[in-house]
C-alpha cells in the first residue's frame, strides 16, 4: 500500500510591506518541492488566515512570511497553540530577532562569557539633532522589519533635518557607519554555509533595491577577506543562531572595515529570503544544496512548541 504524502501549506504574503517578497519566496519554495514526497497547497494569509489554516489543516506549515506577524513571534505562537509544527525559529527566537535592539542587547549579553564575544554597533539615543551632527554620517533604521526596508544614510544636516521625526522616534535606532564592505552567512541546521561579500551595484549598502532588483547586487562567495575574519564570522553567526535558539535556517549580516580588520554584526534573519535573486539559496547551492534539497531539510525539522 502505498504512503500518505505529507501535506505542506507554504504560508506566503501577510500583510507587512514584505508581502511581495515573501509571495516571491514562497513560490520558490512551492515550485521547488519534491512532489513524489509531499502534497503542497499555497496559503495566501491575509486576515482570514486562521480560519484556513483550521479548516486546510495540512501536517506542516511551511513559513515563507516576512515581516510582522509572520516574522515576529505571532503566528509562531498560534501555530504553537493548535499544535501544528512548521519550519524556521520558534515563537521566542523570532520574537527577538525581529527587533534589532533586543537582538543586540541579548546577544551582547548573552556572548559575554563566550570565547567568541559578539561585536555590534554603538546605538545612539540623543535629545537635539546638534548632538547626532557630530556623529555623522549615521545608519537610521526600524528597531523592527527586514528587506532593508526603510533603512536610510544620514551624511550631512540636511539628512538629520529630512529625518529628524525618526530620529526621535522609538520605533527607530541610529547607529553609526561602520565598516567599508558587507558580509553575510547562513547557518542550516546548526552549520554555517558560507559566507557571501555584498557590493552593491546600485546603492552604498545593500537596500532593498539591491537585494530585490535584477542585477542590483554582485556576490561573491566565499568572500575574498583574510581567513581569520572568515573565521570570525562564521563563529560569530553559529554563536548567534545557537545562543537565540534558531532553527532550521538564519542568516547573520556583517560588516567589515579592511583597514584596521574590524568586524560588526548588524543583525539575524530568521525567515531569510528563499527568492530566485536571494543570499541563502544561493550559499546553500554553492555547497551541494539545490532549492529542493533545501526545502525538503527544513520540513524535515518542522516542529511546534509546547504551550
Amino acid at each position: 500500500m502505498k504512503s500518505k504524502k505529507i501535506h505542506v501549506a507554504f504560508l506566503m504574503g501577510g500583510l507587512s510591506s514584505e508581502r511581495e517578497v515573501s509571495l516571491n519566496s514562497g513560490n520558490a519554495c512551492y515550485d521547488a518541492i519534491d512532489k513524489e514526497k509531499y502534497y503542497a497547497t499555497k496559503i495566501i494569509v491575509d486576515k482570514n488566515f486562521y480560519d484556513q489554516i483550521l479548516t486546510i489543516k495540512p501536517d506542516i506549515c511551511f513559513n515563507a512570511l516576512h515581516g510582522s506577524f509572520g516574522e515576529d513571534g505571532t503566528i509562531q505562537s498560534f501555530l504553537n497553540k493548535i499544535g501544528m509544527p512548521y519550519t524556521h525559529s520558534g515563537a521566542n527566537a523570532s520574537t527577538i530577532a525581529m527587533n534589532k535592539l533586543l537582538t543586540k542587547n541579548y546577544l551582547s549579553q548573552f556572548s559575554e562569557n563566550t570565547a567568541e564575544k559578539i561585536i555590534f554597533p554603538k546605538t545612539y539615543d540623543f535629545k537635539s539633532l546638534n548632538e547626532y551632527k557630530k556623529y555623522l554620517p549615521l545608519v537610521l533604521k526600524p528597531i523592527s522589519g527586514g528587506s532593508s526596508v526603510e533603512i536610510n544614510i544620514l551624511n550631512n544636516e540636511n539628512d538629520l533635518n529630512n529625518f529628524k521625526d525618526k530620529l526621535f522616534s522609538n520605533q527607530f535606532i541610529v547607529e553609526p557607519l561602520v565598516g567599508n564592505r558587507e558580509l553575510t552567512v547562513s547557518v542550516l541546521e546548526n552549520k554555517p554555509l558560507v559566507v557571501t561579500e555584498i557590493i552593491s551595484k546600485k546603492n552604498f549598502f545593500y537596500d532593498y533595491n539591491s537585494k530585490y532588483s535584477s542585477n542590483g547586487s554582485l556576490h561573491i562567495l566565499p568572500a575574498k577577506i583574510p581567513n581569520k575574519i572568515y573565521n570570525k564570522v562564521i563563529k560569530w553567526a553559529k554563536l548567534a543562531h545557537k545562543l537565540l535558539g534558531c532553527s532550521g535556517i538564519s542568516r547573520s549580516d556583517f560588516r567589515y572595515d579592511d583597514s584596521n580588520d574590524t568586524i560588526y554584526m548588524l543583525e539575524i534573519n530568521t525567515q531569510p529570503g528563499m527568492t530566485k535573486t536571494s543570499l541563502s539559496p544561493e550559499q546553500a547551492k554553492y555547497c551541494g544544496i539545490s532549492l529542493t534539497e533545501l526545502v525538503d531539510k527544513l520540513i524535515s525539522k518542522a516542529k511546534f512548541e509546547k504551550v
